[in-house]
């Protein structure tokens, strides 16, 4: 079994909050920091996770799936919308 963890952190002004895309995305949407439910991960052994970003994001983590690789749309999908206006909110 393998494992990978990732920390990602933003860089840069509010241009990337208007246009949040995906799971990750709206981590960056918003000047706050978003908390949601997290699993406890074992230090060994085989684990299933269960908390998909609950509480992190907007709707739930099956909103998000796509149709086929390289296709960008779905419930949430804000890779073709319009750029907002400064101080427009964004998804959150």
């Amino acid at each position: 079994a393998h494992r990978l963890d990732v920390s990602l952190h933003a860089r840069g002004g509010v241009a990337a909050r208007h246009l949040p895309h995906g799971i990750i995305g709206q981590a960056f949407a918003s000047t706050e920091p978003r908390h949601g439910r997290v699993d406890e991960y074992p230090a060994s052994g085989t684990f299933r996770t269960s908390a998909m970003a609950e509480g992190a994001i907007e709707g739930e983590a099956a909103m998000y799936e796509v149709a086929a690789p390289h296709t960008t749309t779905f419930r949430f999908s804000r890779f073709e919308a319009a750029e907002a206006a400064e101080g427009q909110p964004s998804l959150r």
